[in-house]
């Protein structure tokens, strides 16, 4: 059997207006909050997503010591999130829970925190991240960003 070798396919920079935010905050917390408490919660959720980051990772002769949870960046020391395993060719989600075929998958994830300066550790080591782009809407059709309490 090959090394395992992991490569990010892209890493994308997530993007929320307002209006999506007050969304998650009313799903989350629906009346109990007061307005002012509303506001003050609208100030920190903008924070706190602003360094979110969507990564498409390809994995290629895994072993058992591959983790989606080894995915972490070393910024905030956050762990991946929401992973979901996609087809090879990316457009549609093949399982949640665990990968097809160890020899060759994509997993696709969410991670806060995120320093793209700094590297994203992985079961097998470090990983540079790449310059982020734009989320594609295929991708957040395909599996939308919720935001964690």
């Amino acid at each position: 059997m090959s090394e395992p070798k992991i490569e990010i396919l892209e890493a994308y920079k997530l993007e929320f207006s307002d209006d999506k935010i007050k969304q998650f905050i009313e799903e989350s917390w629906g009346d109990a909050l007061k307005e002012n408490e509303k506001l003050e919660m609208l100030a920190a959720k903008r924070e706190e997503l602003a360094s979110v980051v969507a990564f498409d990772v390809l994995v290629t002769d895994a072993d058992e010591t591959f983790s989606a949870g080894g995915f972490k960046h070393v910024a905030l020391g956050q762990v991946a999130y929401d992973e979901v395993y996609l087809s090879l060719d990316g457009r549609s989600v093949e399982s949640a829970s665990k990968p097809k075929d160890l020899s060759r998958f994509r997993i696709y994830f969410f991670l806060h925190g995120v320093d793209s300066r700094k590297p994203l550790l992985s079961s097998y080591g470090e990983l540079k991240i790449p310059n982020l782009k734009p989320l594609p809407d295929y991708l957040e059709q395909l599996h939308p960003f919720a935001p964690v309490d």
